[in-house]
């Protein structure tokens, strides 16, 4: 991938990661897996289980985008000081 992608992709993350209504959207999804969790019957493993799973999927789903827009960011400051020492 080339620094333009990187840069290009790391802005796009980071678009999604401020975006409002997906935000307020995993937060709602997130408030109902720890629901589940919480007010699941001792005998209701399986629900417990496929809400811890949702739990880590959105969490990895966040730090992905996160990374993505790090990524991003690192390589903006590495062609601005590509583009400083050419000036």
């Amino acid at each position: 991938m080339t620094q333009d992608e990187e840069i290009r992709r790391g802005k796009k993350a980071q678009l999604v990661l401020d975006d409002e209504i997906l935000s307020s959207a995993i937060l709602k999804l997130e408030i109902d897996q720890l629901g589940y969790f919480k007010h699941s019957k001792p005998d209701e493993t399986a629900k417990r289980e496929t809400a811890w799973c949702m739990l880590q999927a959105i969490e990895a789903l966040r730090q992905e985008l996160i990374k993505i827009a790090d990524n991003g960011k690192i390589a903006q400051k590495a062609a601005d000081r590509a583009q400083q020492r050419l000036i």
